[in-house]
């Protein structure tokens, strides 16, 4: 059987897209639950945003906040608009190699949040989750945007056909 790439670059030079519907549909909710994070929360009021968003000043928490403040704006503006992108392209068959980039990056981010909930680390395996139902569910998603994300990084490195 042959392995399916999600991302594969094409002759022309775009990306052929090759999901199936339910997993264009669990990536676009996905993002959209993302989207509902980030806009919701903080690194100061959900510590696995703390990946993302990393603290500027770790030892004095008032001016940590106020960098949150000003310079977090910006960086919350970027998330924002990879998360329009993928939203936008999720049921495209071909994308542009910026919006490649754009994916990758927001699965990764949705990965390492997922990480962090989870509390993975390098040992981490699926025995790790299976007393735990919704866990095991959680961890299989954050195995399968990992996959998706270094698909997309090989998909990137290679040149036009």
């Amino acid at each position: 059987m042959a392995r399916r790439e999600p991302f594969a670059r094409t002759r022309k030079g775009d990306f052929r897209l090759d999901l199936e519907p339910h997993e264009r549909e669990t990536l676009a909710h996905l993002a959209r639950e993302f989207r509902g994070l980030l806009t919701a929360r903080t690194p100061s009021s959900d510590p696995s945003l703390q990946r993302l968003f990393p603290p500027a000043y770790p030892d004095d928490p008032l001016q940590n906040f106020d960098y949150e403040r000003v310079a977090g704006a910006d960086l919350l503006s970027d998330r924002l608009d990879g998360l329009d992108t993928v939203e936008r392209t999720a049921g495209a068959e071909r994308l542009r190699e910026d919006e490649v980039l754009t994916w990758m990056r927001v699965l990764n981010d949705i990965r390492l949040v997922m990480g962090s909930r989870l509390d993975i680390t390098e040992e981490t395996s699926f025995e790790d989750f299976e007393d735990d139902e919704e866990a095991a569910v959680a961890f299989e998603l954050y195995a399968y945007l990992t996959w998706l994300v270094d698909t997309a990084v090989e998909a990137l490195g290679d040149p036009a056909p």
